[in-house]
């Protein structure tokens, strides 16, 4: 779980040659596009509930999750990108990895986004 809140998270985390160099051109386009105040938090496999609520500061999966009110989900192959807007913050982006080892509940969250019924109607 990464949680990029400031400058120098960003800077560390765009020069992390560990990681996954998709990621990190999702996370220079949302810098360069959005607000000082956007927090970028990035949800990676073999990460915990309680280590993602912790991170976000509010339960997003898990025995005490509740379907958060997202403005969108985007769907970026190897990642998904949450987009919310608390009305008490700045904007918020939670990218999730889009893998095997990624927590089920935030990883269904995203991809029943996305999943269609027989009949073309979203799940």
């Amino acid at each position: 779980m990464l949680s990029l809140t400031d400058c120098a998270s960003t800077a560390s985390a765009l020069n992390d040659p560990d990681l996954d160099p998709d990621l990190r051109v999702l996370i220079s386009l949302r810098t360069r596009n959005l607000s000082d105040d956007t927090k970028l938090f990035i949800v990676q496999g073999g990460d915990t509930p309680e280590v993602i609520n912790e991170a976000l500061g509010f339960p997003i999966t898990g025995d005490q999750a509740e379907e958060p009110s997202y403005d969108w989900i985007e769907d970026h192959g190897r990642w998904f990108e949450i987009a919310l807007h608390p009305s008490d913050e700045g904007p918020t982006r939670i990218f999730v990895e889009n893998g095997p080892g990624t927590e089920l509940g935030v990883h269904y969250l995203c991809q029943s986004h996305f999943w269609f019924d027989g009949e073309g109607s979203r799940r």
